[in-house]
């Protein structure tokens, strides 16, 4: 059985400048979604004062490109509403972003399920709020996936020997999610050699990719991504079929160093709460494909942590180097 990692290529910070909304426009400028006419805006609040640029890293979870293009206005409103330039810093894997946390050189990150409760754990983030999406929902699953007629179905024991393409071992759906169903099923031997190839190709698009392409002969990614690629591309939707689906966990949050200041931390949370209620805000929504953001606490978490103990794992044990 061999393992394979197929990750992008680290992405550079995104340029700071002392004017937030011009120099984040002109970073990102390429492929741009032009923002629709707005009648009269609501009045804005008093921004905070001025301070210090905020960095906050991004996960790998998409292609770059669309990262860039979701993530954008959600910058630009935030470098607005707080008063000092905020950039997004998109990083190569998980690990990274964990050792900018921990190195103080980002103030805070969005997390996935599963990386987030790891960090709650090791780190001491705190995080502050997660995304509605446009359907009312602030949760998501883990779906395990196959071609039609691959002869994979939700039964672990047809998984044996077969092609698993999956995220990376820091992802709730991407690895945590079917390594517990493995578990349930009775093996407790290495993962890795239950399958004849394990891929970790770093994103959820990728992994859906690798399926239909016939690289992996079933995956594991989020139910949320699954469902808006597949219908982008009706092919890969009459080609692929979902097998099983998880327990629902919390959509990626923003979480913040435990040193923050505790204004900055307020204003974060209230700035991204707010967030529907202003023109800009709702413009800034609407692209990152959410209703509003509502405060999130490390509860919301326990859904994690009982699929990392049906999957034998200790997230507070979690060494970094296995954090891709």
């Amino acid at each position: 059985m061999r393992t394979t990692h197929r990750r992008s290529a680290p992405e550079r910070s995104l340029a700071r400048a002392v004017l937030a909304a011009v120099a984040l426009c002109a970073a990102l400028a390429c492929g741009r979604t032009p923002a629709r006419e707005e009648t009269a805006p609501a009045a804005a609040p008093t921004p905070a004062a001025a301070g210090p640029a905020i960095t906050i890293a991004l996960l790998p979870e998409r292609n770059v490109f669309e990262q860039k293009k979701r993530y954008q206005p959600l910058q630009e409103y935030l470098s607005t509403a707080l008063g000092r330039p905020v950039t997004f810093k998109l990083l190569d894997n998980y690990q990274v972003i964990f050792t900018e946390i921990l190195e103080h050189r980002v103030e805070g990150a969005f997390f996935g399920s599963m990386n987030g409760a790891i960090a709650l754990l090791k780190g001491g983030v705190e995080i502050l709020v997660r995304p509605v999406d446009l359907a009312g929902v602030s949760t998501y699953s883990g779906v395990l996936f196959t071609k039609i007629d691959s002869g994979v179905t939700r039964d672990p024991q047809t998984w044996k020997g077969k092609r698993v393409a999956l995220v990376n071992k820091a992802t709730t759906a991407g690895y945590l999610y079917p390594l517990s169903l493995l578990r349930l099923s009775g093996y407790a031997g290495n993962p890795e050699h239950y399958f004849k190839q394990m891929t970790f190709t770093g994103s959820h698009d990728a992994t859906i990719l690798a399926v239909f392409n016939g690289e992996s002969d079933f995956g594991a990614c989020k139910n949320t991504i699954y469902e808006e690629y597949t219908k982008l591309h009706p092919e890969i939707q009459r080609n692929l079929t979902v097998l099983t689906t998880s327990t629902q966990v919390p959509s990626n949050g923003l979480g913040v160093r435990p040193d923050l200041a505790p204004e900055l931390k307020r204003q974060l949370r209230e700035a991204l709460i707010a967030m529907n209620t202003r023109a800009d805000g709702q413009r800034a929504l609407r692209q990152f494909q959410a209703q509003r953001f509502i405060e999130t606490s490390a509860s919301d978490y326990e859904p994690v942590f009982a699929m990392a103990r049906q999957a034998g794992l200790d997230l507070a044990a979690w060494p970094l180097r296995e954090i891709h």
